[in-house]
């Protein structure tokens, strides 16, 4: 006679293949928002009576207090925003951004400033902005808190 031995039933576990892919398609989804939601780099304006919204293509020339100097998003030297404007004025006048929005911070140096607003000037650009917040703007948020 033949003997067959009996094998216990191993407990059942449920299938995480399914749910590790849920998983990983939430994680990329917060990931891929957290990025696309951050524009700009935070940082406080001098207030001005005669604010404007501004409209139209533009491109952002950000200086702060500690004298770095952003472009986009991007920091950048003197020398690189030179270099990216010599670029910019050598294509045609429909591809150029309508203004440059220039946004500096409250401390920062006027010699640094005057430098940027040169460096504009030198390749032909004038169609610049100077970025503040409006009083009522900063009126409003100082009485909030």
């Amino acid at each position: 006679m033949i003997s067959f031995k009996q094998h216990s039933p191993r407990p059942a576990s449920p299938n995480l293949t399914s749910l590790l892919d849920v998983v990983f398609i939430l994680l990329i989804f917060f990931v891929i928002s957290a990025v696309v939601t951050v524009k700009g780099i935070s940082m406080e304006l001098p207030p001005a009576e005669s604010s404007k919204p501004v409209s139209g293509k533009s491109m952002e020339i950000e200086l702060h207090s500690n004298g770095d100097l952003f472009c986009d998003t991007k920091p950048v030297t003197l020398h690189d925003l030179s270099h990216r404007l010599r670029i910019l004025a050598e294509k045609p006048f429909a591809m150029q951004p309508e203004h440059f929005l220039l946004k500096s911070a409250p401390q920062a140096r006027v010699q640094q400033f005057i430098s940027i607003v040169d460096v504009l000037r030198k390749h032909g650009f004038s169609n610049l902005v100077i970025v503040t917040n409006s009083k009522k703007a900063q009126q409003e948020t100082e009485g909030n808190l």
